[in-house]
């Protein structure tokens, strides 16, 4: 998105525990102004003061605290959109899971405080479907890093000139547990030679040293790495060009706990070594 694409006004909205936060630091940080929270009554004003004016864009994010949100937004965003064309609804959303953790991490109250935390987060997920439905972009963050959000806002959002260098993660998951739902690429590793039957490599894990060794001596998984290297040094220059601001590159194994732990080790010190900016997660490595 060009900045002469770059929408005057954005209304944010969405789960609490979403990323919300991160959104608008994001947006701030390229040059939005933000405001939090504001009454409804007050949103058609405030873009009505500032659309045609040489001022920033505006950002105003809404959602559950403020009273009467659920019912009235939808049509609130449909006369916004009607006045202000180019106006945008941005929709911020995570799984279950990551917002139970995040919650748990935080320790702050839900919005829906009276209810036990799954039923709050079920309850407000259905109250907000509606506006969920006319949102013009949906950010998923199940997955993100508070680095990679802010790379995808600004990518989305900024003009090439604020964009943020494109952030490669390299994740290591089981098949056991189910696939990343927002891998870009995706390598399954069942099919080497497997640590896991060698009793003294069982315990440990593939970015253990002992394991390292073994895979590095299987004559399968040095051409098999060597493919993989060559395919993710093509197309990340590619990725970049098309303006993608973060890749997910996952490696996966049966139980993800060695062969998918070296692949997703190795290939992020080969990114890195090559200057890009990588960060690397093992999501069953532990279990």
């Amino acid at each position: 998105m060009s900045s002469a694409e770059a929408p005057r006004g954005i209304v944010v909205s969405g789960l609490s525990g979403a990323g919300k936060s991160v959104v608008t630091h994001c947006f701030e940080d390229l040059g939005y102004r933000c405001v939090d929270n504001l009454p409804l009554e007050l949103i058609e004003p405030l873009f009505a003061q500032v659309w045609n004016k040489a001022t920033p864009p505006w950002v105003v994010v809404v959602d559950v605290r403020v009273p009467g949100f659920a019912v009235g937004a939808p049509g609130l965003v449909c006369r916004l959109k009607q006045s202000y064309p180019g106006l945008r609804l941005v929709f911020v959303e995570a799984s279950d899971e990551a917002i139970e953790r995040r919650f748990s991490e935080t320790r702050r109250p839900h919005p829906y405080r009276s209810m036990p935390l799954r039923e709050a987060i079920a309850r407000e997920r259905s109250d907000l479907a509606g506006v969920r439905n006319v949102a013009d972009e949906v950010l998923d963050t199940s997955g993100l890093t508070p680095h990679e959000l802010r790379a995808l806002v600004a990518a989305r959002f900024s003009s090439t000139d604020l964009a943020l260098p494109l952030v490669v993660r390299c994740e290591s998951f089981g098949y056991r547990y189910g696939l990343p739902p927002d891998a870009n690429l995706l390598f399954d590793v069942r099919c080497l030679p497997n640590p896991h039957f060698v009793p003294e490599l069982r315990p440990l894990a593939g970015d253990d040293l002992p394991v390292r060794q073994w895979l590095d001596a299987q004559e399968e998984v040095v051409a098999t790495w060597e493919r993989i290297r060559d395919l993710c040094d093509t197309l990340m220059p590619a990725y970049r060009k098309e303006g993608k601001s973060w890749v997910l590159l996952a490696f996966g194994c049966t139980g993800g706990r060695h062969r998918s732990v070296y692949f997703a080790e190795r290939m992020a010190a080969h990114l890195v070594s090559a200057q890009w900016a990588v960060t690397v997660q093992h999501r069953d490595r532990d279990r």
